[in-house]
């Protein structure tokens, strides 16, 4: 039977989590601007949220200008480089064959440490020293590279093994990209692993173990626990 009465008129909600702004902010980085989303930079950094998050007004002076017809936002300390880095991971990364050389895994460490993109930064991380263009970057600059920007000692093992058994001493361009911690404890492992190498004769293998667990007591380093 045909039923004459209209159907009853419901109020449509907003999606609680899948409903975005369509905020678009102009950031400038040294003499380019970008004109981006605003939804990766302030969700995923409270530190970028916090500094970034709030249009400023005319007479606003924390760095940030109007222009004729937009906001810019001055990013001061940031590269090109950085922040092309970041937005490549933000935009293009779900792809499968999403590929960037090594000079941008390390820019986006850099930036990603800077404002505490974490989940971004673990992923650099894995990619600058555990990944496929690990080899294209020098020991001491890998070194050098995760002091600057407080990677655990942990992902630099290898390259600290390399260093220790190298027959030469690190030269001065070296030692000026590294801490005198760093240096110090560098030149007590090469010290210990001269020292122990030579004792009897010993096979590639068994050299490398002593590396190994030279730079596991010098730096502290306690083994991963098994099935970790």
């Amino acid at each position: 039977m045909f039923d004459s009465n209209p159907p009853s008129y419901t109020e449509p909600i907003y999606h609680p989590q899948f409903c975005f702004s369509n905020d678009i902010a102009t950031f400038q980085v040294e003499n380019t601007r970008f004109r981006v989303h605003e939804h990766f930079l302030f969700t995923y950094s409270s530190v970028f949220r916090d500094k970034y998050g709030q249009q400023p007004s005319s007479s606003n002076t924390s760095g940030n200008v109007r222009s004729k017809d937009e906001t810019v936002i001055l990013l001061d300390g940031v590269s090109v480089l950085e922040f092309e880095s970041l937005l490549s991971f933000f935009y293009e990364s779900w792809r499968k064959c999403f590929w960037m050389p090594i000079a941008k895994w390390v820019a986006l460490l850099a930036i990603s440490h800077r404002f505490k993109f974490a989940e971004v930064e673990f992923r650099a991380r894995r990619e600058v020293f555990q990944g496929t263009g690990t080899y294209l970057l020098d020991p001491v600059t890998q070194v050098s590279i995760a002091e600057k920007h407080v990677v655990p000692t942990t992902f630099i093992v290898p390259a600290l093994e390399d260093i220790v058994r190298r027959p030469d001493p690190l030269q001065e361009n070296e030692v000026v990209n590294l801490s005198g911690e760093m240096v110090s404890r560098i030149g007590v492992a090469r010290e210990r692993y001269v020292r122990e190498s030579s004792r009897m004769f010993a096979s590639e293998a068994w050299l490398k173990r002593i590396a190994h667990d030279i730079v596991k007591s010098v730096w502290y380093i306690e083994e991963a626990p098994s099935g970790a």
